[in-house]
C-alpha cells in the first residue's frame, strides 16, 4: 500500500517581513530578528503548527540598500547563532541555516552545522546558495572585487558540499568506546582524514566532532540554471521554488523530479516547496481589506513607466484610476499570467492601475505571489496545488511580523489538517525524519563494504 504524501510546511524568519511596505502597518512589530522575545514566540508558533523547519536566511552583503529592503538586510542575524538559539527553546521543528558557498569555509561550515545537529538532537539542515552574479557587494566583505562566474561558483560549490558531507562522515559510527577498564576512550582506526585537494579548496581532516545523528543534515538548494538543477539532483533534499501558477509549477515540479534518476535517486526523495506570502484572516473579506491596506502603504511614487516595462505597454496617458480590465485585454492576461494572481489577490476586478503598480513595487511578486482569504480558502488552495503536484509543501513568507504567523497556524492548519494532508502531531525527532528521510550510512563503512565484497 502507497503511504498517502503528507504536506511539508516551513516557516521563513524574515525581521520585518516579506512585503516591502507592510511595516508601516500600526500593529507591525519592527524590532527585527534581533529580538530575543520576537524569535522565542516566532518559535513556539511554528512549532505549535506542527511546521517542519524553521529558516534562516542570509544576508553578507552590508550595505543599507542590499537586497531592495534595508530594514530586513540591516536586521538579519547571523544564522548559525540564532538556530541555537531556537533550537535551546523548541523541541521538535528543523532547523535550516544558509551559507553561501562562494565566500563560506566548508570546514568551519561542517563543524558549525554537525554542531547544530548534536545540539538540537538532529533537527539541523543546510541551505546552500550561491549568489546571484553581477551582485558584487558581498564580494567587497571578503576581500574579493567581484562574485564569481556561474560555472566557477558551481564548481566551487560542489567541492564545498562534498567537503561537508565527507567531513561529516570522517568519523565511524562506534568510534566512541568508553573502556574505562581497558582505558580506550576511542577507536582512533575509526578517524579518517579526506585530505581532499581541489580548484578551490583543501582541507586535511578529520573533523574533530562525532558524526551529526542524521548522518547528514538535509540539504536545500534553489536557482534556475542548468546548473542549479544538476547541482540539486545531485545534493538537494528539499527544492526551494518560485510560484507562478498552478500549471507552470506542475511543469516545474515534474522538471526538478527528472534529474534524480540520474544521479542513483528516488524522485520522492526530493521536496519542492515554494515561499507564499499569506494574508489570512477570518473572512475572505477581512483578509483583502487588510491586503488592500498593505498595498496603499507603498512609498514609491506612481509611475506609468514602470507599469509599461512589465506588461510592454505604454501608460503614460491613462489615468491610474482605470481599471486594469478596462484597459488590458486577454492577449495581455494570457502573455502575463500573474495578473490573474494579482486579480485574485485584490478579490474582484475594481484593481486600478495605482493597484498594479503598488502590487508590482512589492519586490518578488513574480516569483512569490500573494494568497490571499479565509483559512478554509487558504487551505483549499494549497491542497488544491499539492494534490495536484505543483508542490510538497509552503514556506510561508509573513507579510510583516508577527500576526499573520499566528493566523496562519490558528485558521489555517486546523483547515490542512481537516483535509487529511497534513499531520496532527509530530510523527519523528529529527528533520530527516520529518520529511520521511532515512539516515545515510558512513562513506567509509560502505566503501569498506564494497571492497570486502
Amino acid at each position: 500500500m502507497t503511504k498517502r504524501r503528507k504536506l511539508k510546511i516551513a516557516y521563513s524568519s524574515w525581521p520585518t517581513g516579506r512585503h516591502a511596505s507592510a511595516w508601516r502597518l500600526p500593529e507591525a512589530f519592527n524590532s527585527g530578528t534581533v529580538d530575543p522575545v520576537y524569535l522565542a514566540d516566532t518559535a513556539r508558533a511554528t512549532e505549535r503548527g506542527l511546521f517542519d523547519y524553521y529558516f534562516m536566511g542570509n544576508a553578507i552583503s552590508s550595505t543599507p540598500e542590499a537586497q531592495g529592503s534595508w530594514h530586513n538586510n540591516v536586521f538579519k542575524l547571523e544564522g548559525f547563532t540564532v538556530a541555537a538559539y531556537v533550537a535551546a527553546i523548541t523541541r521538535h521543528i528543523g532547523l535550516v541555516v544558509t551559507v553561501n558557498s562562494s565566500y563560506q569555509d566548508p570546514y568551519d561550515t561542517a563543524r558549525a552545522i554537525v554542531s547544530l545537529d548534536h545540539l538540537s538532537n538532529g533537527r539541523a539542515g543546510l541551505n546552500i546558495v550561491t549568489g546571484l552574479a553581477g551582485v558584487d557587494a558581498p564580494s567587497r566583505n571578503y576581500g574579493q572585487t567581484q562574485h564569481m562566474a556561474g560555472d566557477d561558483k558551481y564548481r566551487k560549490a560542489h567541492e564545498f558540499i562534498s567537503l561537508v558531507h565527507g567531513l561529516s562522515d570522517s568519523w565511524e559510527d562506534g568510534f566512541f568506546l568508553d573502556d574505562r577498564d581497558g582505558g580506550r576512550f576511542i577507536d582512533p582506526t575509526r578517524a579518517h582524514a579526506i585530505n581532499f585537494k581541489g580548484e578551490f579548496f583543501s582541507v586535511a581532516g578529520p573533523l574533530n566532532l562525532p558524526r551529526p545523528i542524521q548522518g547528514h543534515v538535509p540539504v536545500i538548494h534553489a536557482g534556475n540554471s542548468e546548473a542549479s538543477f544538476q547541482y540539486g539532483g545531485q545534493y538537494a533534499d528539499i527544492r526551494f521554488s518560485p510560484f507562478v501558477t498552478t500549471d507552470w509549477n506542475v511543469e516545474y515540479y515534474a522538471k526538478v523530479k527528472s534529474y534524480l534518476p540520474t544521479y542513483g535517486r528516488d524522485p520522492d526523495d526530493i521536496f519542492v516547496i515554494p515561499g507564499i506570502t499569506f494574508y489570512v484572516a477570518g473572512t475572505d473579506a477581512e483578509a483583502r481589506r487588510k491586503f488592500r491596506e498593505v498595498q496603499n502603504l507603498v512609498v514609491n511614487e506612481y509611475a506609468p513607466g514602470n507599469i509599461g516595462a512589465v506588461l510592454g505597454r505604454d501608460f503614460s496617458r491613462i489615468d491610474r484610476n482605470e481599471r486594469i480590465v478596462d484597459i488590458l485585454n486577454e492577449e495581455d492576461f494570457a502573455k502575463h499570467k500573474w495578473l490573474r494572481t494579482a486579480l485574485n489577490a485584490f478579490g474582484d476586478e475594481s484593481v486600478t492601475l495605482l493597484d498594479l503598480f503598488n502590487y508590482i513595487s512589492n519586490i518578488g511578486h513574480l516569483n512569490q505571489p500573494p494568497v490571499v482569504g479565509s483559512g478554509r480558502s487558504v487551505a483549499r488552495w494549497i491542497a488544491e496545488n499539492f494534490e495536484a503536484r505543483a508542490f510538497d509543501g509552503v514556506k510561508l513568507f509573513p507579510p510583516y511580523s508577527r500576526t499573520p504567523l499566528d493566523a496562519f497556524v490558528d485558521l489555517v492548519v486546523p483547515e490542512l489538517q481537516r483535509l487529511g494532508i497534513y499531520k496532527t502531531a509530530y510523527e519523528a525527532e529529527t528533520l530527516r525524519g520529518h520529511l520521511g528521510l532515512s539516515r545515510p550510512s558512513n562513506s567509509f563503512e560502505r566503501a569498506a563494504a564494497q571492497a570486502a565484497a
